[in-house]
């Protein structure tokens, strides 16, 4: 079972639990602004919704220099669970970051990458 909080710095704005097994995907959404949910207005998104979203914050398997950003997180395979779960799934443009089940991180400590 994979479960995580989607955050706007320390706010949760969704839910997320992923049934690996069953391949069902739960979200409660904490937020009627749909920019600041996972899945957009999908209210109910499909494991192939989960995978785009997660590739969405991670840098691009295309990307010139990956290899050796994936070395820097010591991976050996692109993979953008194991990604987000190293980066936070933060993004330089925005202040939307994943907060996995079971993790005690904290914006401002942690995650936060700009003013």
């Amino acid at each position: 079972m994979l479960k995580f909080k989607y955050m706007w710095k320390n706010n949760c704005t969704a839910e997320v639990t992923a049934d690996i097994t069953t391949k069902k995907i739960t979200v409660v959404n904490h937020s009627n602004d749909w920019l600041m949910r996972p899945f957009g207005l999908n209210e109910f998104p499909t494991f192939e919704d989960l995978n785009i979203f997660l590739e969405s914050r991670c840098f691009p398997s295309s990307r010139h220099n990956c290899k050796q950003l994936l070395d820097d997180l010591g991976l050996q395979v692109y993979d953008p669970l194991d990604i987000c779960m190293i980066t936070y799934g933060r993004q330089w443009d925005d202040y939307n970051w994943i907060l996995f089940d079971g993790e005690d991180a904290d914006y401002e400590r942690d995650v936060k990458l700009r003013d």
